[in-house]
């Protein structure tokens, strides 16, 4: 007997998002997600994933980015072009309507990153978001209600101050200002790198430890309560 027979579903789940995790990616589809559905969360992860890594070509293109900070973006991009091609084939499997991609389609963003063809990335990466469109739908309208504030507060200071809030900028990969983020960068990539950050990362212990409501009070904290942040 297997010894996937004994382990329960979370379980499974926990294992199979460790597994993501420290293959240096995770990855999403369209469609329209159940958030509590195990397919359609591996999806919103492969395209939140998508979201960031474009983001993260943009700010290689800056002038003022030191080059421990260029590494850590280099490195953590090499870590989903690696769980790429499987990331995509997990998300398709989990929608069998779905038309495969050809294998040629990841295999492009790999040679690009090969040769140091950002602009050709960006421009297929484009076209993988039309495919793998990014779901922020769960999170808005960001809760704005006294009490979601409140206890927005009570988990920054649980789960992302002692980091965020004092980033080591001395490390390749900072944990940035989430406050700060959310006031300079776009709404939909700011939310992705949260997605990612809370449901993909390998510092994240857990599977899912916010859910959305609490994923949504925390952008509205982030958006609006920044007043007398640096």
């Amino acid at each position: 007997m297997a010894v996937s027979d004994f382990l329960s579903d979370r379980s499974r789940r926990v294992i199979a998002a460790f597994l993501r995790y420290i293959g240096g990616a995770a990855f999403l589809l369209p469609l329209t997600f159940n958030s509590v559905h195990a397919g359609a969360e591996e999806a919103q992860r492969l395209a939140a994933d998508i979201v960031v890594m474009l983001g993260d070509l943009r700010r290689l293109s800056e002038d003022d980015l030191l080059a421990r900070h260029q590494q850590g973006l280099k490195e953590r991009i090499e870590g989903v072009l690696a769980y790429m091609p499987l990331a995509v084939r997990s998300a398709e499997s989990n929608f069998p309507d779905l038309k495969p991609l050809p294998e040629s389609s990841t295999e492009r963003l790999r040679n690009s990153w090969a040769v140091g063809d950002l602009n050709a990335m960006k421009v297929n990466l484009t076209q993988l978001t039309k495919r793998f469109p990014f779901s922020s739908a769960d999170f808005m309208p960001p809760d704005q209600r006294a009490e979601a504030k409140n206890m927005a507060r009570q988990l920054h200071e649980n789960y992302c101050a002692a980091c965020h809030d004092n980033p080591d900028l001395e490390v390749s990969r900072p944990a940035w200002s989430l406050y700060n983020l959310a006031k300079s960068m776009e709404h939909g990539e700011f939310v992705a790198r949260l997605y990612v950050g809370v449901r993909g990362e390998q510092m994240m212990a857990m599977e899912n430890p916010l859910k959305d409501m609490e994923m949504s009070a925390l952008i509205a904290l982030y958006r609006n309560d920044y007043a007398n942040i640096d």
